[in-house]
């Protein structure tokens, strides 16, 4: 039975009424020393992030006092300032909720209760959308690393023919994700949804010479797709390790299930005059030849090969796929720093027993990451324990159901910023 409206009170008064005695509390709320308490919201069950505010917010008070005596890093303190902007934002959201609060619990009148009730939901939902700003802030603030892009490598694997059927399929379905999520970011005007801004390219692909029972299929030994916009390495680094494919191969008429893998490697991009520290161009040996392999006579006149070498690490990267010598050295390059900045982001995850800690799995990219079981309609990825179906819908890149590629992605970022919350809690306690 609904419940039934006693007007006590005329509406335009209530409003009035529930106005004022806001203001009245925020007035109040104002005089008195600030002290903050974790409230039971669906997202703030936890006060890592108030504790971990609270030391920056100490270490930056900290370091504006000592801005005279001292010479205080900038990048610090601008850091530091975006953090409090954050923090302030949520705070007041919090001290709203708890006038709101302790109004809803000590009104008597049935409208002003009703109309406190609803106004409780949407302070709630403001104070959960500030605590999310605050996380995320401080996260972005640890990482460092800020790419500008993904450069995905894709290997084959296990399994022969199929094995190379498999990672065109996969490689196909990434670049559709990415034009998919981009072009729904556009017409539902979000920018901040994942995807928001992606574009692709493929810079080098080997094919593979595969025969299927249905004709030749699109199939290649190894391809690099580079994913540029804002948050793609933070997002697809995620999809580094062995992918396994169960299903009967295309290439076989003999109806036997076959399991297949292939390998991905996720390298961040950066723009080269934000990695003069990862790479110096006396430390790279360039050399230019013959491009390899079908295309004709401007395969055999022109040297438009491009091999990079660098001397230190041994890291080696040959481009051939553009008949532009230009177009193969830029690419190259790319590739090269994307590759060096890896290796100086693995360094420092070993080093570092915060970031060591907060991987959702393994950092060894030989480990399995998702099977993709097609005579069950099912697509597992093991660092979850969790099972989508519709695996053809999975990968055409179509995740409208909102159990897709980017749901996936999405559940596993979570885990892991809790975890990296967490760790970096638990370092600042031992300092």
């Amino acid at each position: 039975m609904p419940r039934a409206k006693v007007h006590s009170t005329p509406p335009f008064l209530v409003a009035d009424i529930l106005r004022m005695a806001r203001r009245v509390a925020a007035h109040l709320a104002r005089r008195l020393p600030v002290q903050l308490r974790t409230f039971s919201l669906s997202r703030c069950k936890s006060n890592v992030v108030e504790k971990l505010a609270s030391s920056m917010m100490a270490e930056r008070e900290k370091l504006l006092e000592n801005m005279h005596a001292t010479s205080v890093p900038a990048q610090r303190i601008k850091d530091l300032e975006a953090v409090h902007k954050a923090w302030t934002a949520w705070s007041e959201r919090m001290r709203s909720l708890q006038e709101t609060q302790k109004l809803f619990e000590t009104e008597k009148d049935k409208d002003l209760l009703e109309m406190a009730e609803s106004e409780l939901a949407s302070v709630r939902e403001e104070a959960e959308a500030r605590y999310e700003a605050l996380k995320r802030q401080i996260l972005t603030n640890t990482r460092s690393i800020k790419s500008k892009g993904a450069i995905m490598e894709l290997k084959q694997g296990v399994g022969g023919q199929e094995s190379c059927l498999f990672l065109g399929e996969m490689l196909r379905m990434y670049m559709k994700f990415c034009e998919t999520r981009s072009q729904r970011a556009l017409e539902e005007n979000d920018p901040g949804m994942l995807g928001a801004g992606w574009s692709t390219e493929l810079l080098a692909a080997t094919p593979a010479d595969v025969s299927t029972t249905s004709g030749s299929g699109d199939a290649f030994k190894e391809a690099i797709l580079q994913v540029h916009g804002p948050n793609a390495f933070e997002a697809l680094r995620f999809e580094a390790g062995v992918h396994r494919v169960q299903r009967i191969p295309a290439t076989q008429n003999l109806g036997k299930l076959q399991t297949s893998t292939m390998a991905i490697i996720v390298l961040p991009m950066q723009e080269e005059n934000d990695a003069k520290d990862i790479i110096d161009p006396k430390d790279v040996r360039i050399e230019t030849m013959r491009a390899r392999g079908s295309g004709g006579q401007h395969v055999n006149r022109t040297e438009s090969a491009v091999r990079l070498t660098h001397e230190p690490s041994g890291i080696t990267v040959s481009m051939q796929d553009s008949r532009s010598q230009h177009q193969n050295r830029t690419k190259a390059w790319e590739v090269l720093r994307a590759r060096l900045l890896d290796q100086h982001l693995q360094k420092e995850a070993s080093e570092n027993r915060a970031m060591r800690r907060s991987q959702v799995a393994s950092a060894d990219r030989s480990e399995r990451v998702r099977t993709y079981n097609f005579p069950q309609d099912r697509v597992t990825d093991h660092r979850i324990g969790v099972s989508l179906s519709d695996i053809h819908g999975f990968m055409d890149g179509d995740d409208s159901s909102g159990t897709g590629l980017a749901y996936l992605i999405e559940e596993l970022m979570a885990k892991e910023d809790d975890l990296h919350l967490h760790a970096l809690l638990q370092a600042q306690e031992t300092i």
